[in-house]
């Protein structure tokens, strides 16, 4: 090619080109045109490559033909399946299945890298969804319903009492492993509450911790929670049949006084067709202690007993209530209003009291197992005027 410049200038100009990527600067500077320039960087590139002037034999070129028909299909094995050789077992299987009237099982074998023994055996043994997996998915759908039916209070433990109780064998650690593998994890307090501090003095436990009684209204037991509303600081006091854990009366108010303990008392009482030989156990709590209070337990023949100053475990039924229902609820909302949290406290206790199993109550709620009491009690009276 004529050209004014040099080979040693073209190396030049076309340098510059590569560097700066300035066409029309370059094309300005040395007085070319812009199809001139690219021309000049065609033929370099060219003129420097170099090219290998094999001679191939018939066999090699037939061997290249037949690779290059295999990577043709396998790219279009890859194509169609839209999978890889990274892609899981169950993935692959699926593929094959899909496209194994378009390709043969070989072929779609070797490309996915998937064993054709392997393929037989599942294609053998398993037409269906295996039986293990059908019924880790209907598990998978009562524990939901009983996940979501707790309002996610319920853990592994809970659900597994409540699927036994409806007949289905299955154990803790499958269903813990169900509820893992889809999110489905049981509320856990988030925020501390506050605690009520008081002062205390020994005074008589006649409980002594002996929490399993063998009837109902033995003995109950009271305690008085706290929780804040807007600053202000809000109680839930609640009476407890220990021989079926049952809240059979409870109160939310600004303020606590005997007056407020007396009137619970008095309706959780009469409800209860005022039972004899009762014993009512709590913790020091000046509502507890008032004269006003003790004159009344007195005058109902009902025996007062106390915890021990300082220790919680000796009214640890109450105790534990109130753990469950702040770990479970309370923790979970934030308060604007008495009544929001009255209709809380209210909706929680039905639902402890008739939805939540209880490992102590053979996994029975606590209305059941009342139930269940009274049942057996009338049918062994039914029993007894038989005549034989």
């Amino acid at each position: 090619m004529k050209s004014k410049y040099s080979i040693e200038e073209w190396k030049k100009i076309i340098s510059e080109y590569k560097r700066t990527h300035a066409v029309k600067k370059i094309t300005e500077k040395y007085g070319i045109s812009k199809s001139t320039l690219y021309e000049w960087c065609t033929k370099l590139i060219y003129k420097d490559r170099k090219y290998s002037h094999k001679n191939y034999s018939n066999n090699e070129i037939y061997l290249l033909e037949r690779k290059m028909q295999v990577l043709e299909k396998e790219n279009s094995i890859f194509r169609d399946c839209g999978y890889y050789i990274n892609a899981s077992n169950d993935d692959k299987y699926n593929a094959i299945l899909n496209l194994k009237d378009k390709y043969s099982i070989t072929d779609l074998c070797n490309t996915l890298q998937f064993s054709k023994g392997t393929y037989y055996n599942r294609l053998l043994r398993s037409p269906k969804k295996k039986k293990v997996v059908v019924e880790s998915e209907n598990f998978l759908e009562i524990i939901k319903k009983h996940f979501e039916n707790s309002k996610q209070r319920f853990g592994p433990r809970k659900i597994h009492a409540l699927m036994k109780n409806d007949g289905y064998k299955v154990s803790i650690a499958r269903i813990t492993k169900l509820m893992n593998e889809n999110g489905l994890v049981a509320k856990l307090s988030t925020r501390p509450l506050p605690q009520a501090h008081r002062d205390f003095k020994y005074r008589l436990n006649r409980l002594r911790r002996i929490f399993k009684q063998d009837e109902p209204n033995q003995t109950w037991v009271s305690d008085i929670t706290y929780v804040v509303i807007d600053k202000e600081i809000y109680g839930i006091a609640v009476i407890i049949d220990l021989y079926s854990r049952k809240i059979i009366a409870h109160c939310v108010s600004r303020h606590f006084f005997a007056s407020t303990m007396v009137a619970l008392f008095n309706k959780a009482f009469y409800e209860r067709n005022c039972p004899p030989n009762l014993t009512f156990h709590s913790d020091q709590g000046s509502q507890y202690t008032a004269y006003e209070f003790r004159s009344f337990l007195k005058k109902l023949g009902v025996q007062q007993s106390f915890s021990s100053p300082g220790c919680p475990v000796d009214n640890a039924v109450a105790e534990g209530f109130f753990s469950c229902m702040k770990r479970e609820e309370i923790a979970h909302n934030l308060y604007h209003s008495m009544n929001e949290l009255k209709n809380t406290v209210d909706d929680y206790i039905y639902f402890f009291n008739n939805m939540r199993p209880h490992r102590k109550l053979k996994n029975m709620t606590p209305v059941e197992y009342e139930t269940e009491y009274y049942k057996r009690i009338s049918e062994s009276q039914l029993n007894d005027c038989i005549p034989y």
